[in-house]
């Protein structure tokens, strides 16, 4: 667009920077395929499915309710293959974009050293999961924790805890799966275990691979309890980023880079002061050539009350930054939600130029509300590299009727957007006077796609 003023170039940053701001969201249900039903939660929201960039596709995988399966993009780009599958044991785990290649990172935690194991594999046609080499990695816990105190154990049960590591990054034969692992001081006498959870500390790092997986080391970052940990790859530099806090939002959200080719990290730094946590993971770090592309649910414009039930409003917005390697800091984050008195969920997809985020929301509702209360689906696009947005389009259209969508998934493929969403309703079952049961059923998983507006 062409400045023809002073004024006019000010204003067009000024809607650089607000999105959505006065901007209401419009309903965009014509240009979306039929819904197709490809799965089913465990319990309404609660769901084993995802969708990932895979072997120069897309590939989802999960679904509860005996319906798991692994499902391929097929060439046209539009339509899939299901598998159904019995094994479920392999997920989650890391994926490598541009071939049939997966890492599996678990962990044995014991009182004072982790046992972790790297399994890499591929899928066979009939989706099958084949495991073409397996590692282990013993870490002492002085390397994780150089100064800590005497008392600090990060397993203080006697029996190992399970842990799983996912959020990593796959390229070629470098691997970077990123970890939080945690460790409370322990005060013990005779039988009795005093765990003192106020003072807890993480250690933060990534287990890297140079050789495609053949040997691992451990490179630590820094020691905060942090949590929602995921690594990306730019050009020059790998990103790490996390949620930093303790019982439940405001989380600092907090990076730190590596040159590509280094086994050093610079010292952590924030980025956020206002990050929320809410029933998963709400932070999405993607790379694309020199940029790097950051998502987060944010809470800095959050109700709270003197109320026992809600002290928090729980009314977060879907906040978006990005940063290129040669640029010396962060660009200006945007709130992609504005307009939209709640939003949850959030899921991004970039490719080249073009980035999409998808999430659940609701434009106004009564208080003490959450995600699992009627919402709908909302999306934007950016066709600049995020450097300016459209303004926020509503894809369902169930609020009214008290139907639920949720836990938006999205994918950007050769111009084509994938979306999978779960949706129900809510119906609790009186078991006696004035108790209902909270558990609900499985809800379907549905699937649409569209082209990337113009």
């Amino acid at each position: 667009m062409k400045r023809t003023s002073l004024l006019a170039g000010f204003l067009a940053g000024m809607g650089m920077l607000l999105v959505g701001c006065g901007k209401p969201s419009v309903l965009d249900t014509a240009n979306w395929s039929k819904p197709e039903t490809v799965a089913k939660s465990s319990d309404s929201l609660a769901s084993s499915f995802s969708l990932y960039k895979w072997n120069k596709s897309l590939m989802a995988l999960g679904g509860d309710a005996r319906t798991f399966a692994v499902h391929f993009l097929q060439d046209d780009g539009r339509s899939w293959n299901r598998l159904p599958i019995t094994d479920p044991g392999w997920i989650p785990m890391d994926v490598d974009p541009q071939q049939n290649r997966f890492v599996i990172s678990r962990a044995a935690i014991w009182t004072n050293s982790v046992n972790a194991q790297f399994v890499i594999g591929s899928l066979s046609p009939d989706g099958r999961f084949t495991s073409e080499t397996t590692t282990h990695l013993i870490l002492q816990q002085s390397k994780l924790f150089p100064n800590a105190r005497p008392d600090l154990e990060m397993s203080p049960w006697g029996r190992p805890a399970q842990a799983m590591f996912v959020g990593g990054a796959m390229d070629d034969a470098e691997i970077r799966v990123p970890y939080c692992i945690d460790a409370t001081p322990v005060e013990r006498k005779g039988s009795q275990i005093g765990i003192r959870a106020d003072l807890a500390v993480g250690a933060n790092g990534v287990f890297s691979s140079s050789d495609g997986g053949q040997t691992w080391r451990a490179e630590t970052i820094s020691n905060q309890e942090s949590q929602t940990p995921t690594v990306c790859r730019t050009r020059g530099f790998y990103y790490y980023f996390a949620l930093a806090g303790q019982g439940g939002s405001p989380f600092k959200l907090w990076y730190s880079r590596s040159a590509v080719g280094s086994t050093s990290w610079n010292h952590p730094e924030t980025l956020n002061k206002t990050g929320a946590d809410n029933y998963g993971s709400n932070l999405h770090a993607l790379a694309d050539g020199d940029t790097v592309h950051l998502c987060w649910l944010d809470c800095r414009h959050e109700k709270t009350s003197f109320s026992l039930m809600h002290p928090r409003g729980e009314n977060y917005e879907v906040a978006y930054c990005h940063r290129k390697d040669t640029d010396s800091g962060w660009d200006k984050d945007v709130i992609l939600s504005e307009g939209l008195r709640y939003a949850y969920s959030p899921s991004m997809s970039v490719e080249g130029d073009k980035v999409v985020v998808a999430w659940a929301g609701v434009k106004n509702d009564k208080d003490g509300r959450n995600e699992w209360n009627p919402s709908d689906i909302y999306y934007v696009t950016s066709k600049d590299g995020g450097k300016t947005w459209a303004k926020p389009m509503q894809v369902t259209d169930g609020f009214k009727g008290g139907i639920t969508s949720g836990r938006p998934q999205v994918a950007l493929h050769n111009g084509i957007i994938h979306l999978f969403y779960s949706q129900g309703k809510l119906k609790y079952q009186e078991v006696s006077a004035g108790m209902a049961k909270l558990n609900q059923p499985p809800w379907p998983i549905y699937y649409i796609q569209r082209p990337f507006p113009n």
